[in-house]
């Protein structure tokens, strides 16, 4: 049941926080959410403060997100992997909310630049060396193309979830187009 409570507080924290921001929500806000009693020291049972509770939901988000990574199918085609990272951030929803939030307030922001920004495209530009290196697509620098379809790759997820659409571009014409970019 304990382990039950700590998730059932983590998800409350996290939706909380993207809803209202860290400072607008509060330890009694967290006990409701999760369905405990407020004032009953069961939120204190598995975290010491507001602040213990969101560096435990961003680590966990982070652990979430690099799991999902590593269990990318391989070998498949770029518009199948531009396809699957867009999927994959539009499963990180809620952290890159908080991120837009109040990123500059989030313990561990250096993990998730370590992690998830620089993790993936270091994975990415592997990727694109070794189809360079069996003639898949044209030679070029595999660090900047990654860095390029990262930065692509976010900003059509930005602009899909922040601001109502992508100027009708979906995420399979979106994803065969940077795959069509990339390997010509």
């Amino acid at each position: 049941m304990a382990a039950g409570t700590r998730d059932r507080i983590l998800d409350t924290a996290l939706s909380q926080f993207v809803a209202r921001g860290i400072d607008g929500v509060t330890v009694t806000d967290l006990e409701h959410g999760a369905g405990l009693a407020a004032g009953s020291g069961s939120f204190y049972r598995h975290f010491r403060s507001k602040d213990d509770v969101l560096s435990a939901v961003v680590d966990r988000e982070i652990d979430r997100a690099a799991s999902r990574r590593s269990a990318e199918p391989v070998g498949g085609s770029l518009e199948d992997h531009y396809a699957w990272a867009l999927d994959n951030l539009h499963r990180m929803r809620a952290l890159i909310a908080l991120l837009v939030k109040d990123g500059a307030r989030l313990p561990h922001l250096d993990r998730v630049q370590t992690v998830l920004a620089e993790g993936g495209t270091r994975i990415d530009a592997v990727d694109l060396a070794d189809r360079m290196a069996r003639g898949e697509i044209p030679v070029r620098d595999a660090d900047a193309v990654a860095a390029v379809v990262l930065f692509a790759v976010v900003g059509h997820h930005l602009a899909e979830r922040f601001f109502g659409g992508t100027l009708g571009v979906d995420r399979e014409r979106f994803a065969a187009a940077l795959a069509s970019l990339v390997s010509s």
